[in-house]
């Protein structure tokens, strides 16, 4: 099989719901490639491409992209998106890492392929479930139209502390009362337009929203001003969950194909006194 035929079994499977956003493809190596091996992961990082080169995967399914670069820049807390211009796409595949990069996936034929929209809300599957299931929280959501918990009360320290864990974090960053008692909670991973989850969460009544990453000079003082809990686990933390979903789901549908997952590892450490 072809890198572009397995591309093509991807999008009959998994449809993307914005193709016109050109996302999620192929963005590195030849399409004309044979798929020797399949390596899913968060982040297409150096390392995860020496490992996949290693290992004689050289069809690397990831969330993120590869080249630092996404085709729209979302200006969170806005309803419109800004095209990023292709020299940014250019100048940062010039960067020193990009560079190394473009020399592995030349040296070793890899294919670099993005699955992010497709997967991010795949029914019954997807970046949502995989993470509730992560954390435990199955049959506690209290509405479909959001991601949306009713937990039994716990004060916000501890909730960080437990999220955190269940994350695999080495520890967590969150914001807020300590000592204040946490309800309900919205859920979102990654790097969501962080005023809508707060407003969101107002709507429901939440005491506190979690998601991966913000802007802090204004999605944390917003939430500081509007007076809700504010945990966050990291990009890496919050998705590597969906993408380990995605990994059983395809050794599951094509099981002719060898596949590994490989964890980019989480960035974050963390240092107290």
């Amino acid at each position: 099989m072809k890198a572009f035929e397995l591309q093509q079994w991807l999008e009959e499977k998994l449809p993307n719901p914005v193709p016109q956003d050109k996302v999620d493809g192929i963005f590195a190596g030849d399409p004309q490639a044979e798929v020797r091996g399949v390596a899913v992961t968060f982040l297409p990082n150096i390392y995860v491409l020496e490992q996949a080169s290693r290992k004689n995967l050289n069809f690397v399914i990831g969330h993120e992209p590869v080249f630092y670069h996404h085709p729209w820049n979302y200006p969170k807390g806005d309803n419109y998106m800004i095209p990023m211009p292709d020299t940014d796409l250019e100048e940062k595949k010039a960067t020193p890492p990009g560079l190394a990069k473009q020399k592995l996936i030349k040296e070793h034929n890899l294919v670099s392929y993005r699955l992010h929209d497709a997967w991010n809300d795949f029914p019954d599957r997807g970046m949502g479930v995989a993470i509730e299931k992560v954390l435990g929280w199955q049959g506690k959501r209290i509405t479909q139209d959001a991601w949306i918990y009713e937990l039994p009360p716990t004060p916000l320290k501890e909730l960080a502390k437990q999220v955190g864990k269940k994350l695999g974090k080495r520890g967590i960053r969150f914001v807020g009362d300590p000592d204040r008692m946490v309800k309900r909670v919205s859920l979102d991973w990654g790097s969501p337009g962080a005023i809508e989850i707060f407003v969101r969460g107002l709507g429901y009544g939440c005491d506190a929203a979690i998601t991966g990453e913000v802007e802090e000079w204004r999605d944390v003082e917003f939430a500081r001003d509007v007076n809700m809990g504010l945990i966050l686990g990291g990009h890496h933390a919050t998705e590597t969950p969906g993408m380990r979903y995605f990994y059983e789901w395809f050794i599951q549908n094509r099981p002719d194909i060898r596949a590994e997952y490989i964890d980019a590892g989480d960035p974050d450490h963390f240092i107290a006194w």
